[in-house]
């Protein structure tokens, strides 16, 4: 048979594409009986209104403080909670909620028929995908569901060729999303180098200086985060990867801070890998993220958890297919994205700037900027703001102590590091 599968971009009618998918299930020896509708539940009347206001509005006011209020009247935080730490967990807003709740009741309806006909349920999540990958930037082909970014990052770890020897090159702001590379280094026998960055940057050149001195013959792997969790510093990534491509190296982007936050195309970032958590700040389900394999990438990686291994047809089933997992609550991210793009990504980037430029003019007033952690220019600058307001610097019982007060008698939830 033909491959048929993912062939809208082709012209292919939607009943051409459901139908070859169906023969695709039955060929990878899926049994199907009955069948789930290939279309995901509407979502409730009270949820399309929500979201349809939402976009009325944002066309008109989003400058205005009213509309913001109207926004953070989408979700179901306490009143009383001031909410700073979506970085570790975001909230899910209610049009989200809605979905979940309908998805897990029709999953449950019928579970056999969802797992092996639904186009959300199955294991392939091909609505999903479908929904994910132009908000993005990239393919569907390009896009593997996974449960965050640190299983990500695993993935491209654990299953590029690297031997004893090979460098893979980091910066020591990557921490504590190392993990998978120390291990590589302990049980392979790699070379793992980290550069420290400046803190804060000031400029694009001086990062890339750092990082293009660094290179060796033996560099195989350029990796770093997108926005580095620590200061909250926006990595140049395009140029990053330009220097990586100059010197034949893979590149692989933790990007766990940046869907959501700001306007992500990955396509345009010209990486090879970039693994995301969309639970943070794009506010989908718990346990929700994307790994991106650039096209021609695929071939670099071994799959390291596979249930669709060998895949003749679609190398992305061997990444994808991973056995059963909580299909119904990936349906959340189509709605999580609907309410994105119903405010619009690049308006939700110039607000999250705009705070981020308020807050740091607030600390450099309240103290100084010597106490500042976070760059200044907006180019490099992101949503998270790092500061210690301690003449010690390496005092390390403050920050916990400031964080229980600010918790207890403040109720604003923040995020503190040490």
């Amino acid at each position: 048979m033909e491959k048929q599968d993912r062939t809208t971009q082709n012209g292919q009618s939607n009943s051409t594409v459901s139908s070859s998918r169906r023969d695709f299930i039955k060929l990878c020896s899926a049994a199907t009986v009955g069948g789930v509708s290939s279309l995901i539940l509407p979502r409730s009347p009270e949820a399309q209104e929500s979201l349809d206001l939402l976009k009325i509005r944002a066309s008109k006011d989003f400058q205005n403080e009213l509309f913001w209020r109207f926004v953070r009247a989408q979700f179901v935080l306490k009143p009383n909670i001031t909410y700073m730490n979506t970085g570790t967990e975001g909230s899910m807003p209610r049009c989200v909620l809605s979905r979940l709740r309908s998805a897990f009741k029709e999953f449950a309806q019928n579970p056999w028929d969802a797992v092996v006909e639904h186009d959300c349920y199955c294991y392939f999540m091909w609505e999903i995908a479908d929904t994910l990958a132009p908000f993005l930037g990239v393919t569907p082909e390009e896009t593997i569901l996974t449960t965050n970014t640190t299983e990500g990052m695993a993935f491209v770890a654990n299953g590029l060729e690297l031997n004893e020897g090979d460098e893979v090159l980091s910066s020591m702001h990557f921490s504590p999303y190392d993990t998978a590379w120390k291990i590589l280094r302990d049980r392979r026998n790699i070379v793992y180098t980290e550069i420290e960055l400046p803190t804060p940057a000031s400029s694009k050149e001086e990062i890339l200086a750092g990082f293009e001195s660094a290179i060796t013959p033996q560099t195989k792997v350029l990796t770093f985060c997108h926005i580095n969790f620590s200061t909250g510093l926006r990595m140049p990534v395009e140029e990053l990867c330009e220097l990586a491509r100059a010197h034949n190296i893979i590149t692989v982007v933790d990007g766990a801070h940046a869907p959501g936050m700001i306007n992500v195309d990955l396509k345009q970032l010209g990486c090879d890998f970039y693994a995301g958590s969309l639970h943070k700040w794009l506010n989908g389900p718990p346990g929700t993220g994307v790994l991106y394999i650039r096209q021609g990438a695929q071939d670099l990686l071994w799959p390291t958890v596979s249930e669709g291994y060998p895949s003749p047809h679609n190398r992305k089933l061997e990444f994808q297919i991973r056995g059963q997992q909580c299909t119904p609550a990936y349906t959340g991210l189509i709605d999580a994205i609907d309410f994105q793009n119903a405010i619009g990504k690049e308006k939700i980037e110039q607000r999250v700037l705009s705070l981020s430029s308020y807050l740091k003019e607030k600390i450099i007033e309240t103290w100084s900027d010597a106490y500042l952690y976070s760059p200044l220019e907006e180019e490099l600058s992101t949503g998270l703001v790092s500061f210690n307001p301690f003449d010690d610097p390496y005092e390390n019982t403050n920050p916990s102590a400031v964080s229980r007060t600010l918790r207890d008698e403040y109720n604003t939830i923040i995020r503190y590091i040490w």
